[in-house]
């Protein structure tokens, strides 16, 4: 029966820190409004590289489904052959699909796409040989990409392969430190809204240092004061992190129509997505989280210090 009353009195007292704490923030509310804000900003800007990040990702994704390979056959591969050898490599697993081209049409295109039409039908020869367009399978990475261009060489009948994938692997290094560029500065971000939030605390423990002193004097413990403080912490990380979240969805909202319009320019039926509402709630949770973490670093230090005399 003794262990409930002080469970309640415990629970009570965690009830009244979290709304005295949050009074006290709304009581301040321009100082209370810069802290936040200025929080929010901090935790914006990795933000905004991550979920740029994944349009441009979303988008590599679709460039790459567009990648294919020509295979440029020997000149005594007639067209059948050529039909024969597709049909086999469209039963390997990282192959989706290809395209048996005839030297004829193939002449006929190139003809109609550099304007000199006239030229080739006075050609007695026809110097292009049978092709064949390969489409590989879209979850292939940039090393299996070489891999399959290696077996393909090898084939029989085959006298090039043409497929640059230097490119892709440019793109995908692009990307890979993109990510931890992002990472790196969303680790400074999230530090720097802990240093602001510390110093906030800090203000705090500084003006309530003699009802600090009071609480230990009558034996209540360092837990007992840094309660409020945590409270505050959390109180003020998580409206940063929220203010943040409003600062990435209002730069996604100026910048999609420009960016939709670009995505429809190269074909791409894509839209132009910010956090959502899963990553509104992950950054308000991360803001909370720093806000944790600094009052309790700067209560930890700044509390043993308060001593009564």
């Amino acid at each position: 029966m003794g262990q409930r009353p002080a469970l309640v009195s415990w629970a009570d007292h965690h009830r009244k820190a979290a709304s005295q704490s949050l009074q006290q923030l709304i009581a301040e509310p321009v100082q209370s409004f810069l802290t936040c804000l200025a929080v929010g900003v901090a935790l914006a800007l990795p933000a905004v590289l991550w979920a740029f990040l994944q349009n441009v990702e979303v988008v590599a994704g679709n460039i790459q489904t567009s990648a294919r390979f020509t295979l440029l056959l020997e000149q005594d591969v007639s067209l059948e052959t050529a039909q024969l050898m597709a049909a086999e490599l469209e039963t390997r697993s990282d192959i989706e699909l290809v395209e048996a081209i005839d030297r004829r049409d193939a002449l006929a295109r190139f003809a109609e796409e550099v304007g000199f039409s006239e030229l080739v039908d006075n050609l007695h020869n026809n110097p292009l040989p049978n092709s064949l367009q390969l489409h590989p399978g879209t979850s292939l990475t940039v090393s299996e990409l070489d891999d399959l261009a290696d077996a393909l060489v090898a084939l029989s009948g085959v006298e090039q392969v043409v497929f640059d994938t230097q490119w892709q692997a440019r793109l995908q290094a692009a990307i890979t430190a993109s990510q931890r560029l992002t990472l790196g500065v969303g680790v400074l971000m999230v530090l720097g809204a802990v240093l602001i939030l510390g110093n906030t605390v800090r203000l705090g423990i500084e003006a309530r240092r003699e009802e600090i002193t009071v609480i230990k004097l009558i034996g209540g413990g360092d837990g007992f004061a840094r309660r409020p403080l945590l409270y505050a912490g959390l109180w003020s990380g998580s409206a940063g992190g929220f203010f943040g979240a409003v600062l990435v969805a209002l730069l996604f909202w100026f910048v999609s129509p420009p960016a939709e319009r670009l995505f429809d320019l190269y074909g791409l039926d894509r839209r132009f997505i910010g956090l959502g509402l899963p990553g509104m709630l992950i950054l308000t949770a991360v803001g909370g989280l720093a806000g944790l973490v600094s009052a309790w670093s700067t209560a930890l230090i700044h509390l043993r210090r308060a001593q009564p005399r």
